[in-house]
């Protein structure tokens, strides 16, 4: 990256704020995440169709190469070739919040040379980075907009005095993006358009012809995706949290819940068992914004106004209209097709605010901003080492049955909760991942599989089908009151009644007497191991 070698304490603020963000990651033995889990057993299973594993291939499949949602699973299983599953995880988690950072420098030197500006988008990638995609382990994604960032950094850069070579590099990266995920390639796609126009006139037409040269390699791919897609269905908008449309109410609920920063509860403090809406003022979202507005009025308000120039309104432009988006665009587009619109385009839009702002009027504003972001910063990491704390606890309990699970079997897990609304991730959920990488031992509770999205599929329709109907209907959250708990509980019987000698050994998480009730009609009434909250069970 450039701006490391800008300067020896610009590469030390770097390093700095990565090695304390990522401390309480390598600081516990297991840092589990919740779909990180499943993508890293999605990984392993690429290995093991390549190896051509006999029971793998039983069950599994490669999805097309068309697929976006792919970059951080190849990374994942070259990680594999090297390290166990559990520092594979330590080591995706750092790269991919290094990654944030640094893309965030990246920007903001190519598209704002000079010192001014910099260490504060180096802490403003980092409070980014603390969102809860990746705190899931969405990698994929993160990847996306990292490769969104450092895109347009060189496209900017670029883009009076583009050439074959330079244009090469541009297409490289557009595929990475697209290999990454859908979102953050359309909102970069978009974004280098726009780019391409606000130049000088006699190069607008060999700009455009060049940006459309670098998207032909991802064009026969999203054709083919296109028609994969529709194995999940029909396209049908939703706004999952807005109950009536003609309500002010009902919308200030559905904009409140685009939200890609809660890793703790609002209602939550780090370390604190109580709770209380007062800890609501330490919403990292709150003081985030707080930090755009403080930089939208010290860029925008200046004594001269010659500084301020068509770059400033064109990264405004997508600032504004990724916050609206967020605001306003649908969840999702069905639940098959993918998930979690919103927050995503905030998250790429957020770094439009990197290229824009300027303080050099208004020192008092940046360090009040820069104050904004390290109360998020402080606030994030005590709450990651409040999980990771909690998280090995429960990942030490659960890996003791590893020992006691012979080779051979095909096991699933039902998860029960007591608390489910601490932190945004739920590590218990997916914990199973583990139990099946490294050994003859196939997991068929990882949703992954049951969907088209990704890169390993479940090879048989029938299987494809459980997978789905099982991963909708094995998760119990105890405290969550929105939970529709005996609905679920029933199609979780119907699952396992139609699904009968699929899954030979259950792994289940947690007590509570319904649930046993219901799986212990399909499986053994006693546990072969049990260790604290985890049981085995052998199938009937």
């Amino acid at each position: 990256m450039s701006f490391i070698a800008s300067s020896k304490s610009t590469l030390i603020f770097f390093l700095l704020l990565v090695v304390i963000a990522v401390l309480p990651v390598w600081s516990v033995d297991y840092f589990i995440n919740q779909d990180g889990s499943g993508h890293l057993y999605g990984s392993y299973l690429i290995l093991e169709i390549f190896r051509k594993t006999p029971e793998t291939l039983r069950f599994f499949a490669l999805n097309s190469i068309s697929i976006p949602n792919s970059s951080g699973h190849w990374l994942l299983a070259f990680l594999l070739l090297f390290f166990n599953p559990f520092l594979t995880t330590k080591i995706i988690v750092t790269l991919t919040f290094a990654g944030f950072v640094a893309a965030a420098g990246w920007l903001r030197q190519k598209t704002a040379p000079g010192a001014e500006g910099l260490k504060t988008s180096l802490l403003f990638g980092a409070v980014l980075g603390f969102n809860w995609l990746w705190f899931l382990g969405f990698y994929n994604f993160i990847i996306g907009v990292v490769c969104l960032a450092a895109t347009v950094g060189l496209f900017f850069h670029w883009r009076e005095e583009l050439n074959p070579k330079r244009l090469l590099l541009i297409a490289g990266l557009l595929l990475i993006a697209y290999l990454s995920h859908i979102v953050s390639f359309m909102i970069l796609s978009g974004t280098l358009f726009l780019l391409a126009v606000t130049v000088s006139r006699e190069k607008i037409f060999k700009n455009l012809l060049g940006l459309a040269a670098a998207v032909v390699p991802v064009v026969p791919l999203a054709i083919l995706y296109k028609s994969l897609s529709a194995g999940g269905g029909g396209f049908y908008p939703a706004w999952r949290n807005l109950d009536n449309p003609f309500s002010p109410l009902s919308w200030f609920a559905q904009i409140r819940t685009a939200d890609p920063f809660i890793l703790i509860s609002r209602t939550a403090f780090p370390f604190l068992s109580d709770a209380s809406a007062l800890y609501a003022l330490f919403t990292p979202a709150v003081w985030i914004y707080a930090f755009v507005l403080l930089m939208l009025y010290a860029t925008f308000y200046r004594k001269e106004r010659s500084k301020l120039n068509a770059n400033s309104l064109l990264f405004l432009t997508l600032l504004l209209l990724s916050i609206a988006g967020a605001m306003f665009a649908p969840d999702d587009f069905g639940l098959t097709n993918g998930s979690i619109i919103r927050e995503r385009i905030l998250l790429c839009g957020l770094f439009f605010l990197i290229p824009l702002f300027r303080t050099e009027d208004h020192p008092k504003l940046k360090r009040i901003g820069q104050l904004c972001l390290v109360v998020v910063f402080i606030f994030q990491t005590a709450a990651l080492w409040d999980y990771a704390l909690r998280t090995d606890r429960e990942a030490h309990l659960y890996m003791e049955a590893a020992r006691a699970l012979p080779e051979g079997e095909r096991i699933a897990s039902v998860v029960v909760l007591e608390d489910g609304r601490r932190f945004h991730s739920l590590p218990m959920t997916q914990m199973s991942s583990y139990l099946g990488i490294g050994r003859n031992v196939v997991v068929l509770d990882n949703y992954e599989a049951g969907h088209y999205l990704f890169p390993v599929v479940a090879r048989q329709a029938e299987d494809k089908q459980f997978i789905f109907d099982l991963t909708t209907s094995n998760v119990y959250t105890l405290n969550n009151p929105d939970e529709k708990f005996d609905e679920k509980l029933a199609r979780l019987d119907a699952v396992l009644s139609r699904n009968q000698g699929r899954i030979t050994t259950l792994v289940l998480w947690g007590r509570n007497p319904k649930v046993e009730s219901t799986v212990g009609r399909w499986f053994a009434p006693t546990p072969y191991f049990e260790n604290g909250s985890v049981r085995l069970f052998h199938a009937r």
